[in-house]
């Protein structure tokens, strides 16, 4: 074979491994306490591949407590494709840093994820109670309009049936986001398996001054316990009314700071960014009279809710004509809360 053919066929070999279908791996979270699981998602759409994923390569640092599969279709772009996941409920063996390594299924790999995985809160109680719930903020004081993320908890070692409810999150001079749907996963408790329910919410005080965060109440009906069932012959029997409710919170908001320029947009962000981008770039080619250049200008926030972000100033410069489109807020939502984006895109 000649060199060039050479050339060709490595080139082609190259290219397949580059179109081999991928083993994605995600995460519920990637920071937990000691004695928490995890679910880890992994996800396959090459529909010529059986088996299941090799998860030896966990086992150094990972209890695998169990795996499900589930098999789905979907329609994207007038295509139907076929995708197999595995959802794998795992407890770290230690805390501290830990990475899941890359897993491999057949001739695909997925990518590492690293963990933090927290020492457990020596200092707070943990109660002898079937169910009981817990309620925390991340921090005990904010500037006001800034963000502080409140955790409730609901440990339970007894199974729940699905008629569960919790009170509605209700503060003056607050306003409250959500911070995506609950999740659920599993602690040791003084070698005791529970189960937890985790509700995050999003708080921005609207006013200096003292916050008081109200107990919730956590209803739910507890099945009966083993060593509790009737015989076989024995009518059912309903299960057990329980209701468990948090202790209240006091978060102390502080005013804005008196040096602040009267006038200038007020947020209280960890961390602000601006970025814009050309299309196309006039930096990189020649522009005529009557070509049309589209701008784009985000503005992102964490730790803030897109509402908070103010219009950006407009661009006035002589000799163009521009045409701003409707202003797009997303909010993020990540371990530390929410991020709050505002792009402006104008022709």
């Amino acid at each position: 074979m000649s060199r060039f053919g050479v050339f060709l066929l490595g080139v082609t070999w190259a290219l397949m491994a580059q179109a081999e279908p991928m083993l994605q791996a995600s995460v519920d979270r990637t920071r937990l306490e000691a004695g928490e699981s995890l679910e880890l998602t992994l996800e396959s759409q090459d529909v010529t591949q059986f088996g299941k994923p090799d998860l030896r390569a966990l086992e150094g640092d990972f209890e695998v407590r169990g795996t499900r599969q589930l098999n789905s279709l979907h329609t994207l772009d007038g295509e139907t494709r076929a995708s197999t996941r595995w959802i794998i409920t795992l407890l770290p063996r230690r805390s501290g840093s830990l990475r899941i390594p890359e897993l491999q299924l057949g001739q695909s790999r997925s990518q590492a994820i690293d963990l933090q995985v927290l020492q457990a809160d020596a200092s707070r109680q943990e109660s002898a109670s079937q169910v009981f719930i817990e309620a925390t903020l991340d921090s005990n004081e904010v500037y006001v309009q800034a963000q502080a993320v409140l955790t409730l908890r609901i440990y339970h070692s007894v199974a729940l049936y699905d008629d569960s409810s919790l009170s509605p999150l209700q503060l003056e001079n607050a306003k409250v986001e959500p911070l995506g749907e609950s999740r659920t996963y599993e602690k040791e408790i003084n070698g005791v398996r529970h189960g937890v329910i985790e509700t995050r919410y999003a708080v921005y005080p609207q006013q200096s001054g003292s916050l008081e965060v109200p107990a919730l109440t956590f209803t739910a009906t507890a099945a009966a316990s083993a060593d509790n069932e009737q015989s076989a012959t024995a009518a059912p029997r309903a299960g057990r009314q329980i209701q468990v409710s948090s202790l209240p919170l006091r978060l102390d908001v502080r005013p804005i700071p008196a040096a602040w320029p009267a006038g200038a947009p007020w947020l209280p962000a960890r961390s602000l960014t601006l970025e814009e981008h050309w299309n196309p770039d006039p930096g990189s080619q020649q522009t005529q009279i009557g070509d049309s250049l589209t701008r784009n200008i985000t503005l992102r926030a964490d730790g803030l809710s897109s509402t908070q972000l103010p219009p950006l100033p407009a661009t006035e410069i002589t000799g163009l004509r521009r045409y701003p489109d409707q202003p797009l807020l997303r909010n993020e939502i990540n371990e530390r809360g929410m991020t709050a984006n505002r792009e402006e895109r104008e022709a």
